[in-house]
């Protein structure tokens, strides 16, 4: 036998072999180098490589040396995303950095993307930050782009290369968006208007990059059609030229962005999104490599006169002050935004919303078209399951990857989730998650944490910068667990969603669970991290002196990770103010798309506001927060203008009127029940019945003498579990609360722990 082929084979079990078992390999022979294409795929703060002396044009056709690579960091979600074939929408940052001022750009992105996942969908912006690609922004990113604006350089093809070489932040336009979507296999990509001829082009030449780049990539944009600045019918016909595919989505008529009339007629028209996503589904089976422009009129606007007519007073003047290129755009929107009086701005906001709305359902579509692999005319299923993660890729792109995905066994997948590549220390699952189709009746899903309070002895007094004589006690925390650990007294069907590190502290959470029976499947361990500890000192007094909250590791609980259990036969969700915001917006989708109802406990007045920069208010229907929480939320629900609320409002916690007033807000918002945990004055409910009257009902605190209160931090999630204990027996508010909540609440106040052991069914008979 040829020594070559030998070599080969035995090279193919030794790499078969390491990819299992998760650890990298890299190989220097310029003969495999040449032979096999070098891709490594990591998420989290570890960066894509693409290269290869064969598959060079995965960037554009020119030739690259094969050891140059570019940086695209995708984010986790994401990666998901494209691994198990779910549906995404990308989105451009051109207009964050220069469409909008801030915050009016910072909150409209976090808005779209909350739009797209309320579809089910996966939102993935795409910027260069210092030099690397992103496909995929934290909400950190997000808002670092909406303050550095147009500092960030408006990024299309030609200045990617010197955006990345030089390390600078940039803002992808339509152009690039498009390359990098296409690259990584998004198919869908929502934006607000599309670049196009400027007028006079034929001696200019001036024609935008989007549309160039629309005929090399097959990529479906969805927008507004294209901006009445730009000579409308030379871009559909450069379109054309390009083998770009052109439909207006229920209109005859092409829209020129601001609004649906244009005067041109559309090239073609279709009139639901599933027609579209068969539009977009036919392209990519006939692998024709060109894209394809879904042109969603603007809703009816009654400034549409003002805006027009503010928009050919700006374009005179942007001759007069010779703006010309990419700087015609921003400069045009920030003049018709201020001739129109903010009023060019909203419709500009509203437009992108309504395509984020439009671009969404055409991705679930498609992702379902190939998930049942069929004709666009047949309902035939044909598709093997193991093929769907593939179906996003372009057919280069899937070359290139499909050796290295399939070196995941389909055990590997179940069992570990995202496998460990280089640099990635996935959440590593307790042994029993592999069963993970379980059906529970309430799922929980919030934080555990270590509780390490430390006193001095009153004797000996309390100094700082120094050590100090006293006692240590530890105890297990987290809003999260202290009620799933009530639920579990209570022999509820329940499931608790978490995260613990690989250290030893995560080995005292762990035992506890098993010692008091409390079901650890839902607990995963986070290689690599830290187990969140609250350690708190007190001064000689027993009040707070100093304490350290390590509670980074919370920020892991992503949706991918959520999504790895089955939540769909819950009758309830119950999360805490500790987990991501993402994850709050995926927990408010599911509900809403499977029927089920949505507990939030706010956890602290800093992590309490969290639901309202998500923008899930309407899909709460319980929330208990204590007096400073609910001032919180609400404060932040006017701040935001969510709520206007004409009325007198004050901060004070002790005022039960004003208590009220702020409950109202949150009501308003769209939250069913209000339960705020009082202290020594009860819980008050809140709630608007059915004739629109707001009614308030006050239950009295636990009857227990302040001498006889040992430990208070656990009574309010003791309340809350009992009370959603009863809940799931069937019971009412008004019974819940004083006839189980109470109670338990009472005997936590007067346990060492923070949930006391005497909660049990017993307690109740």
């Amino acid at each position: 036998m040829n020594f070559k082929i030998i070599y080969f084979i035995i090279l193919s079990i030794i790499v078969s072999y390491f990819s299992k078992i998760g650890i990298d390999y890299y190989f220097s022979s310029d003969e495999i180098k040449e032979r096999y294409s070098l891709f490594e795929y990591v998420v989290n703060d570890q960066i894509i490589k693409f290269g290869s002396n064969r598959d060079r044009d995965l960037f554009d056709r020119s030739h690259y040396n094969e050891e140059v690579f570019y940086n695209i960091k995708i984010s986790k979600e994401v990666q998901d995303a494209l691994r198990y074939g779910k549906p995404i929408v990308s989105l451009e940052s051109t207009i964050i950095s220069h469409g909008m001022p801030f915050p009016q750009n910072y909150e409209t992105a976090l808005e779209v993307e909350s739009i797209v996942r309320s579809y089910g969908v996966i939102p993935a912006t795409i910027a260069i930050l210092n030099g690397t690609i992103h496909i995929g922004l934290t909400e950190k990113e997000i808002h670092y782009l909406a303050t550095v604006g147009k500092d960030a350089i408006k990024t299309s093809r030609r200045d990617i290369a010197m955006v990345t070489s030089m390390g600078k932040t940039g803002s992808t336009t339509v152009s690039a968006t498009i390359l990098f979507s296409n690259l990584v296999g998004i198919k869908v990509f929502v934006t607000g208007g599309l670049g196009g001829v400027h007028r006079g082009a034929e001696t200019s030449l001036d024609v935008s990059a989007d549309l160039t780049e629309l005929g090399k990539n097959g990529v479906m944009v969805v927008s507004a059609g294209v901006k009445s600045i730009l000579d409308i019918g030379k871009t559909l016909e450069y379109l054309e030229t390009q083998g770009v595919t052109v439909v207006t989505f229920g209109s005859d008529e092409f829209p020129a962005f601001f609004t649906k009339h244009s005067g041109v007629k559309t090239p073609n028209r279709l009139d639901t999104v599933d027609q579209c996503a068969k539009l977009l589904y036919s392209n990519q089976l006939l692998q024709l490599k060109s894209g394809m422009v879904v042109a969603v009129p603007p809703r009816d606007n009654e400034h549409s006169e003002l805006i027009d007519r503010a928009i050919k007073e700006s374009i005179e003047q942007s001759k007069v002050d010779g703006i010309l290129g990419k700087d015609i755009t921003p400069y045009l929107l920030k003049k018709v935004n201020e001739k129109t009086g903010g009023k060019s701005l909203e419709s500009n906001i509203e437009l992108v919303k309504n395509n984020a709305r439009i671009g969404s359902q055409i991705s679930k579509h498609y992702y379902n078209l190939l998930k049942n692999k069929q004709s666009p005319t047949s309902s035939t299923t044909t598709i093997k399951g193991d093929e769907l993660v593939f179906n996003y890729f372009d057919q280069r792109v899937n070359t290139f990857l499909r050796n290295y995905f399939k070196t995941l066994s389909a055990e590997t997948l179940l069992l570990n989730g995202p496998n460990k590549l280089k640099g990635l220390n996935g959440p590593k699952p307790n042994k029993q998650l592999a069963d993970n189709h379980i059906e529970y009746d309430i799922v929980v899903v919030g934080g555990a944490v270590i509780d390490m309070i430390s006193h001095p002895f009153k004797e000996s007094g309390f100094q700082m910068e120094t050590s100090n004589p006293g006692a240590i006690s530890i105890k297990m925390g987290g809003v999260g667990r202290n009620v799933a650990e009530v639920l579990s007294r209570l022999q509820m069907n329940s499931l608790f969603i978490s995260l613990v590190g690989d250290d030893v502290h995560s080995g005292l959470l762990m035992e506890s669970f098993q010692k008091m029976n409390l079901s650890s499947n839902g607990v995963g361990i986070k290689v690599g991290s830290k187990t969140a500890i609250y350690n708190a000192i007190m001064n000689d007094r027993g009040d707070l002196a100093v304490a350290i909250a390590q509670m980074d590791i919370f920020d892991e609980i992503t949706p991918s990770y959520i999504s790895k259990f089955d939540l769909t036969s819950s009758k309830l969700l119950v999360f805490d103010g500790n987990i991501p915001i993402e994850s709050m917006t995926y927990l408010a989708q599911l509900s809403r798309s499977k029927g089920i109802k949505l507990w939030f406990e706010p956890t602290s007045v800093y992590k309490s506001s969290k639901i309202v920069e998500s923008f899930i208010l309407s899909s709460i229907t319980y929330i208990s927060p204590n007096r400073d929480e609910l001032i919180k939320i609400s404060n932040e629900i006017i701040k935001k203008g969510l709520i206007k609320f004409e009325n007198i409002i004050n901060n004070d916690i002790n005022d039960l009127e004003n208590i009220k007033k702020h409950s109202i807000i949150l009501i308003e918002s769209g939250i069913k029940y209000i339960i705020t945990k009082m202290g020594s004055k009860g819980v008050l409910l809140a709630y608007k019945k059915d004739d629109g009257e707001f009614k308030f009902e006050l239950f009295s605190a636990p009857e227990v003498p302040d001498n006889k209160i040992v430990d208070v931090t656990g009574a309010g999630d003791s309340l809350v579990g009992c009370t959603i204990y009863s809940i799931l027996l069937g019971h009412n508010l008004t019974t819940a609360i004083p006839q189980y909540g109470t109670p338990c609440a009472k005997e936590s106040l007067l346990s060492t722990n923070p949930v006391s052991p005497n909660i049990k069914i017993s307690l109740f008979k």
